[in-house]
């Protein structure tokens, strides 16, 4: 490898590790942003200051690749469950826990991505794999454990937990369906389109709350939570992470992303003065653990 090319790998991955702070601090941002905003206005914002700063981006930078006739439903349906359905239960899971939970139940979807992928194309699962999943397992039981929740049908705490888990299924199924178009077109050109569809879905939805929001009422700070998630987490660094993925290849991007719940949790402790027990420390490591093994 030349001097020249690992500068531009060293750059790369620079970049990328900023990502993966911005990442880490937009969970307590858009728990604090919820806590003042309803939660389907806060994503109804975001997602559509996030598309307009996409778009702005596309058009500076890119040419637009006609979409084949077969593709479209395709980017349709990979924009609804990974900036809609994903998005939904990201915002009700994370009203319902912690942001460290919430991080570190996310920080699942890789497993789930690797299932998912076994079973659309009927691939053997390594041993290896299982183990890494079953670690993880553990440790997503050790966080809810050292919550100090109860285990029971009507829990708040539990449901949210729950759900942040559904929001990591269809992060991985996303991931699987997003692939295959990626060979055809440019990360920015299917990265706009399903934010385009996100930002129409999450509107609709925000509308019977927006229409009873008194918004003169909610300070400015919630909605500068929401200005800055929706540009800063959603829009610039979707555009950097597809930059990495070019430049270091899916795998070695995707590595950086197990980074994410450790700073999540750190800056969730002081920013939000979360509580955090020895348990949930050993059971986010046990979690991290097993989604590195069975990325192996």
């Amino acid at each position: 490898m030349s001097q020249e090319e690992r500068a531009k790998e060293i750059q790369a991955e620079l970049l990328v590790m900023v990502v993966v702070l911005v990442w880490a601090a937009n969970l307590p941002l858009a728990k604090y942003g919820i806590t003042g905003l309803d939660i389907f206005v806060f994503n109804g914002i975001r997602y559509v200051i996030a598309a307009g700063l996409v778009a702005g981006i596309f058009l500076l930078r890119s040419s637009w690749t006609p979409i084949q006739r077969a593709d479209l439903p395709r980017l349709l349906r990979a924009g609804l469950i990974a900036n809609v359905l994903y998005q939904v239960a990201f915002i009700i899971g994370l009203s319902l826990t912690t942001a460290g939970n919430s991080a570190i139940l996310l920080a699942t979807s890789p497993l789930w991505t690797v299932v998912i992928h076994a079973r659309m194309h009927r691939e053997t699962i390594s041993r290896q794999t299982w183990i890494g999943m079953a670690t993880s397992f553990a440790g997503v039981v050790m966080i809810i454990i050292g919550s100090g929740r109860k285990l029971e049908v009507g829990s708040q705490a539990l449901a949210g937990d729950v759900i942040s888990l559904a929001a990591a299924f269809f992060w991985g199924l996303n991931t699987n369906i997003q692939k295959p178009l990626l060979t055809r077109y440019s990360a920015i050109q299917v990265t706009l389109v399903m934010l385009t569809v996100g930002a129409i879905g999450l509107t609709v939805l925000a509308i019977p709350s927006a229409a009873t929001l008194e918004w003169e009422s909610v300070h400015w700070t919630y909605y500068a939570a929401a200005v800055v998630s929706g540009a800063v987490s959603i829009g610039l660094a979707s555009v950097v992470w597809s930059i990495g993925v070019k430049r270091l290849g899916p795998s070695r991007t995707g590595n950086f992303s197990n980074l994410v719940p450790v700073f999540a949790f750190v800056i969730s402790y002081f920013t939000l003065h979360e509580e955090i027990l020895p348990i949930q420390i050993i059971g986010a490591a046990v979690t991290i653990v097993g989604v590195w093994l069975a990325r192996q």
